[in-house]
């Protein structure tokens, strides 16, 4: 999956499939650690989704402003800024279903709640350190910029 920001085209493959890898870290280790009832899935797999909906929306949101604050999107100023309010909107919705069901979910188990929202911190780490690494053996010198 490759996302156009402004003229230039980024691929986003690397973060696609460490989020695949994790969510396969993350089952194996619901089954490993025996929380392998419904109620643990079912968590872990509203809170992962919801981390990565944040994410994508976040990419989508800074995708738009970037090309709003540069020249590149002179002529449909409007249709970017659009696209900023509501991929924002969008991410803040997805931040505030986290909050609400943290707060309703008190009896949940919380390693699938941890391994869930792992999901934030691991994916944008992971997948930056693998696409850095392929933009720098993709620079003939080794040097990006």
């Amino acid at each position: 999956m490759r996302i156009r920001i402004g003229k230039t085209v980024s691929d986003l493959r690397p973060f696609l499939w460490t989020g695949f890898v994790w969510a396969l870290v993350n089952v194996g280790t619901l089954v490993a650690a025996g929380r392998t009832s419904a109620f643990a899935f079912g968590t872990w797999a509203l809170f992962f989704s919801l981390a990565v909906m944040d994410l994508f929306f976040l990419v989508k949101t800074i995708a738009a402003v970037v090309v709003l604050m540069s020249d590149q999107g002179a002529e449909n100023r409007t249709a970017y800024a659009l696209q900023a309010i509501t991929y924002g909107s969008l991410k803040l919705l997805c931040l505030g279903a986290i909050g609400v069901f943290l707060s309703k979910f008190s009896n949940a188990p919380s390693l699938g709640i941890l391994l869930g929202l792992s999901a934030l911190m691991v994916v944008p780490l992971g997948g930056g350190f693998w696409w850095s690494q392929k933009q720098l053996k993709a620079e003939p010198d080794g040097v990006a910029g």
